[in-house]
């Protein structure tokens, strides 16, 4: 009896496409990611000077900047809001995250406490009690 001449190889193949679709996956995560991250910073706002910045570095859950032009516009996410959108917006997420909402204001220098008060009052009517103000440190 004669043995097989042929030789089997065991070669191993990896199936590497799961792989592509998940690598570009990532791409437009962080694509988009970093483009709403940039956006909310996109409105040339001269922000007022503050002499001690303290407690800036902290955290919130969920947080809502939003941003008011010298020319009393509003803007959140990058988007021209009107004051009820911004009330809507700042009423769902009191109501989703239970009082771990912090709504951050970026005014500009110029924009006067007539622009900036339906804000703070639909804070407090909605039960918003972390509110900041977005400022630059004074430089000496």
């Amino acid at each position: 009896m004669k043995p097989p001449s042929m030789t089997r190889s065991r070669s191993v193949s990896f199936n590497v496409t799961s792989l592509i679709d998940i690598v570009f996956l990532l791409i437009i995560f962080f694509l988009v990611a970093s483009h709403v991250a940039r956006s909310e910073a996109v409105e040339p706002v001269d922000l007022p000077k503050v002499v001690d910045p303290a407690g800036d570095d902290k955290e919130s859950p969920l947080r809502i900047v939003i941003t008011v032009m010298a020319d009393r516009s509003m803007w959140v996410g990058g988007r021209q809001v009107l004051l009820p959108q911004v009330e809507q917006l700042i009423l769902s997420a009191a109501q989703e995250s239970q009082n771990q909402v912090e709504v951050r204001i970026r005014a500009d220098h110029a924009a006067t406490y007539l622009e900036i008060e339906p804000i703070l009052l639909a804070c407090a009517q909605f039960g918003v009690t972390r509110v900041g103000f977005a400022v630059l440190p004074k430089s000496s």
